[in-house]
C-alpha cells in the first residue's frame, strides 16, 4: 500500500511568518464580505493550531450542513477518514463512514439529501504526466444522500489533475468551475468550466500567471465576487505558505503579494475555505518540519479588510489625512501630500 508521501507525490508546499491565535470576530459589515484587491490586502487569519487530538492528515475538505448544524470533515491520510463536529474545531471520527478509493476531496450540494464528492485517484496503469510524482492523478466523483456513505461513479472526469488538491465550485446558477493543478501545459492552478459538473472544458492559462500556486480553495461570496485561499509549492523553496486571491468573475484573479500565513519550518497546505453563519473559516494541513506524514488539521478565522468608503470629493480636492483611501465614481482614490498640500489623487 502506498504511503501518504507517495499518495501526495512530492508536494512539499511552504510557510514562514507567525501563527496568530484565534479570536478575531466574524465579519458582519457588507463590504467585508466582498472579495476585492482592497479587502484581501488587509486580510488576516486567526489560527487555532492543532492539538494532540486533532485529526491527522492533509487535504481537508469541510462541508457544513446548515439544517443540522453539523460539520463534516474529510481528510487524506492512511487510511482516509470522515469526522463530524458541532463547532468545526473539535472532531469525532464518524464510525462506519465510507469514502471512495481516493483522496483530495471536494463536496458540493446538488439538492436536499443529494451530494456530489469530487476526488483524485491514482491511475496505476497510466504513464505519469507530472514531474512531482511517478503516478498519474485523475479526477473522479462519488454520490451520497447522507454525507457519510459515498458511492463511486464511472470516470475519470479529467485524466490529469497533476499535483495539488482540486476543488470544484458550484455556482448559484447551477454551473461549475473547477480549479486544479497540472504541469501538462504549465505548472500552476488551472481552470475548467462545466454546465453539469461532469463534462468539463479546460481554459488556457493559469491563475495569476503564477506557477508557484497550488491547492486552490475557492468561494463565491454573497455579492458575487470570488475569494480564494491557496498554498505555495514548497520543496527546495522552504515551507509552504497560505496565499489569498480575489476575483470579480472566478476566472481572472488578483493575487496578494504577501502571504496570508507563513510559519517558519511548518508547511501549511491544502486549505478548505467556507463562509458559515457570516464567518469565513479555513481548514488546512499543518505539517511541522515540512513533513506531510506528521500533518494534522488546523483551522482559522479569516477576516477581510474594509473596502474604501465612497466619497463625493473629486480628485484634486482637499483631504485631511495622508494615506486615507476612498472611492470616487467607483474608482479608488487616496489622500496624498502633493506640493505641500493634502489632496485626493487617483490610484495608479
Amino acid at each position: 500500500m502506498p504511503t501518504l508521501t507517495h499518495i501526495r507525490g512530492a508536494l512539499a508546499l511552504g510557510i514562514a511568518a507567525a501563527v496568530i491565535t484565534a479570536g478575531i470576530p466574524a465579519a458582519s459589515a457588507a463590504d467585508i464580505l466582498s472579495a476585492t484587491p482592497s479587502t484581501i490586502a488587509g486580510a488576516t487569519l486567526a489560527v487555532t493550531p492543532p492539538t494532540a487530538s486533532s485529526p491527522p492528515g492533509v487535504s481537508p475538505d469541510v462541508f457544513f450542513d446548515d439544517t443540522t448544524g453539523t460539520y463534516y470533515l474529510y481528510t487524506t491520510n492512511m487510511p482516509t477518514k470522515t469526522y463530524t463536529s458541532t463547532d468545526g474545531t473539535n472532531w469525532t471520527e464518524a464510525a462506519g463512514a465510507k469514502l471512495p478509493q481516493g483522496f483530495d476531496w471536494s463536496v458540493v450540494k446538488l439538492g436536499p439529501n443529494d451530494y456530489r464528492m469530487y476526488y483524485a485517484a491514482i491511475m496505476p496503469n497510466s504513464p505519469a504526466v507530472v514531474k512531482c510524482t511517478n503516478m498519474k492523478k485523475a479526477l473522479f466523483y462519488a454520490t451520497s444522500t447522507d454525507l457519510l456513505h459515498w458511492t463511486p461513479q464511472p470516470g475519470p472526469l479529467l485524466d490529469d489533475v497533476g499535483c495539488g488538491v482540486p476543488h470544484a465550485l458550484r455556482k448559484p446558477d447551477g454551473t461549475y468551475v473547477l480549479y486544479y493543478n497540472t504541469i501538462t501545459t504549465q505548472h500552476g492552478i488551472h481552470i475548467a468550466t462545466s454546465n453539469d459538473g461532469l463534462a468539463w472544458t479546460t481554459l488556457s492559462g493559469l491563475i495569476a500567471n503564477d506557477p508557484d500556486l497550488v491547492d486552490p480553495a475557492p468561494l463565491m461570496m454573497p455579492d458575487g465576487t470570488f475569494l480564494m485561499v491557496s498554498s505555495t509549492t514548497g520543496g527546495g523553496r522552504g515551507a509552504q505558505e497560505l496565499q489569498i486571491l480575489s476575483s470579480t468573475n472566478g476566472i481572472d484573479w488578483t493575487h496578494r503579494s504577501n502571504a496570508l500565513l507563513a510559519i517558519p519550518n511548518v508547511s501549511v497546505l491544502d486549505p478548505s475555505l467556507k463562509l458559515i453563519n457570516g464567518q469565513l473559516r479555513v481548514w488546512f494541513g499543518y505539517a511541522p518540519g515540512m513533513d506531510h506524514n506528521n500533518s494534522k488539521i488546523a483551522s482559522g478565522i479569516l477576516t477581510l479588510g474594509s473596502a474604501p468608503a465612497p466619497t463625493s470629493a473629486k480628485p484634486g480636492s482637499a483631504c485631511s489625512k495622508a494615506g486615507a483611501k476612498a472611492k470616487f465614481q467607483g474608482k479608488a482614490i487616496v489622500c496624498k501630500k502633493i506640493t505641500g498640500k493634502l489632496i485626493w489623487a487617483r490610484v495608479g
